[in-house]
């Protein structure tokens, strides 16, 4: 997937056992590491998974080989922000974290259920429905109007709110962007 350019390296976590910095490229999705971080780097990238941030140093870099197809830090996406009642809302920087982890294939999806998952992303892009409030309203909506979602929704809605208790807080525009990203890698 790496193509010819010059790569906007991210660092979005760490590898605890190994002591890497872990790195992504935004534009083609190349994944890296820093393998021996100062002690200052190793303390900024504690914040990392809720404050990605580029790294500008390609040369210690080590390219490792991709296991998955899908980015794990993103530009920040356009979109609203968590509502004023959100415990967790915070500002967002340059990069955001996407929750790769629950974008993973698990089965070919129907077309109804593709055109379902893009219907919701639509209407989350316009609210303040972060994974505190996405999975919770899913169930509401359910509960108030009878009509049940498909597998897919409730799979991925599952995930949002299973790596949200993790610690993994995502604005709107991310869970908006889990809903596609999930959809095409199941298509």
């Amino acid at each position: 997937m790496a193509t010819e350019h010059e790569h906007e390296w991210v660092v979005f976590s760490t590898a605890l056992q190994e002591g890497w910095l872990m790195l992504q490229c935004v534009t083609c999705g190349a994944e890296g590491t820093i393998d021996d971080p100062t002690t200052q780097e190793w303390s900024r990238a504690y914040y990392a998974p809720a404050r990605p941030y580029r790294w500008l140093d390609a040369s210690r870099v080590t390219v490792r080989p991709r296991d998955f197809t899908s980015f794990y830090v993103v530009p920040r996406q356009t979109g609203a922000n968590c509502g004023a009642d959100c415990p967790y809302r915070q500002e967002v920087g340059d990069y955001e974290r996407v929750p790769a982890e629950i974008i993973r294939p698990c089965r070919k999806l129907s077309d109804d259920e593709q055109r379902e998952l893009a219907k919701w992303a639509s209407f989350v892009t316009g609210t303040d429905l972060c994974s505190t409030f996405f999975p919770l309203f899913l169930e509401g909506y359910q509960a108030d109007t009878g009509n049940e979602h498909s597998g897919a929704v409730r799979h991925i809605a599952k995930s949002i709110g299973a790596i949200h208790r993790k610690g993994l807080h995502f604005r709107p525009a991310i869970v908006a962007f889990v809903l596609r990203e999930f959809a095409r890698v199941n298509a």
